[in-house]
């Protein structure tokens, strides 16, 4: 067994948006054994939905050093350098593009390659995990996942031997407990889901009337970023922008929230969320949690 003094353990992550960088990094932390340390390196790949600052903060992941990047320099790091473990938290024709990228260099000592998905897989199973084969490992977060994603695998004759259950690295905090006086109802906002404009101004006007018929409730609109800011899916119609629509306003006990979705849910009563992980995290918690 290696000693407290055995040398860190050196992983790369590289990431595409403010959630996968959480997710990448995160999961790196747990690769090591309990009796070795580890140098997170985070490289940012330089595109759309590049993490501003604010964003990065916001999700509280921290790495030893942090660089943003394209993916021919992401290349050029790992021929200069040597990691033990690189997570790629990509979407999954960039997984494809490092796995192959990575496969020219000939490393002579390659370091095992980790990825998967930031949360539910409910849509592109088959393109997504083909994409995503020739991992070291491909990581499904549920015995569920684990199942499709070897039933995928094993139906085009590929091996499914990558495939290792794992649960989501940022489950955690304190499980839930009322407290006298607080009624707190938080709605978990997503970029694109529901995608039209009236859909999202539909779910707005009952969330201000909610609060509106519920004086002596907190009613709480999360947001994922601020105008302007991109993440892992486009978000043409911001809910920022459509409640400055509103007539009459925002009432008093209405308000939208930025920050770390743990330290939200910390005074959540109720979650209420579309599609977001988020749901998730308030389960993992046993807050009283509503999938729209």
């Amino acid at each position: 067994m290696p000693s407290r003094t055995s040398k860190a353990v050196r992983v790369a992550v590289l990431a595409d948006s403010d959630t996968r960088w959480k997710w990448g990094a995160l999961t790196a932390r747990r690769i090591a054994p309990d009796d070795r340390d580890i140098e997170l390196s985070g490289f940012l790949l330089r595109g759309r939905a590049t993490p501003t600052a604010r964003q990065l903060e916001e999700v509280g992941a921290e790495a030893d050093a942090l660089r943003e990047m394209t993916g021919t320099e992401f290349l050029d790091v790992l021929r200069a350098e040597s990691y033990d473990v690189v997570v790629l938290a990509l979407v999954g024709g960039a997984v494809q593009a490092m796995l192959h990228g990575i496969s020219a260099l000939d490393l002579p000592d390659r370091p095992a390659l980790v990825t998967g998905y930031v949360g539910v897989v409910y849509e592109k199973l088959s393109d997504g995990l083909l994409l995503r084969h020739g991992a070291d490992i491909v990581l499904a977060n549920s015995r569920h996942d684990a199942q499709r994603f070897r039933a995928v695998y094993e139906g085009v004759g590929a091996s499914s031997d990558s495939v290792t259950e794992a649960a989501l690295p940022f489950l955690g905090g304190a499980r839930y407990a009322s407290e006298e006086g607080r009624d707190t109802v938080v709605f978990a906002a997503q970029p694109s889901v529901p995608l039209t404009r009236a859909d999202r101004m539909y779910l707005l006007r009952r969330l201000v009337e909610h609060a509106r018929l519920h004086p002596r409730r907190e009613v709480l609109l999360k947001l994922r970023s601020r105008v302007g800011e991109q993440t892992t899916h486009v978000e043409e119609y911001p809910y920022q922008r459509l409640a400055e629509k509103l007539p009459g306003g925002l009432p008093p006990n209405f308000r939208l929230v930025y920050g770390n979705m743990g330290e939200v849910l910390d005074g959540t009563d109720l979650l209420v969320t579309v599609s977001s992980t988020a749901a998730l995290e308030s389960l993992h918690r046993r807050i009283p949690t509503a999938v729209l």
